[in-house]
């Protein structure tokens, strides 16, 4: 492992340094399951963005308002549903998955990002309030039996 510079003021220094420390990164997470890799900009930007990075991810496509959000403290203008066992599915098969949100309301359209990670925070947290369905009590055909409900604000917009 390279030593770090003595010299705080040595900006050169520091720049080679962090390089070096970027390409040991990159080596670690070679077997990570995650694919990342050097942004070629850097061979004529040092300072651009140092990796890209190709993560597992899964889009939900929400046309239909969740009407009765209110009952949950939500306004239904920007309310979500994300089935239980979808969330479940993730944790145990794909931890690190990033969720697109593909939201085309008649009063919002857009796109929206958030980690499983975050969700199950909100959910832990009961910010996120569980929906159960009624008419899905007894279902056999694999429907989701209850949601969690989140408002859409939460997460970052895909601009």
């Amino acid at each position: 492992m390279m030593e770090a510079p003595t010299n705080n003021e040595d900006k050169l220094a520091w720049c080679k340094h962090g390089d070096e420390l970027e390409k040991q990164f990159l080596t670690r997470m070679f077997d990570s399951g995650l694919s990342i890799f050097r942004n070629p900009a850097k061979a004529s930007d040092p300072y651009t963005h140092d990796v890209y990075a190709v993560l597992q991810a899964d889009i939900k496509s929400i046309g239909t308002p969740f009407r009765t959000a209110d009952r949950y403290g939500f306004d239904p203008k920007y309310a979500i549903t994300i089935n239980e066992k979808d969330i479940k599915r993730y944790s145990e098969k794909y931890p690190n998955i990033l969720i697109f949100l593909d939201i085309n309301y008649p009063d919002y359209q857009g796109v929206r990002m958030v980690s499983l990670g975050t969700l199950k925070k909100f959910i832990k947290l009961d910010m996120a309030k569980k929906h159960e369905y009624i008419n899905r009590r007894d279902d056999t055909q694999g429907n989701a039996k209850a949601s969690y409900v989140f408002d859409l604000r939460w997460f970052d917009k895909v601009r």
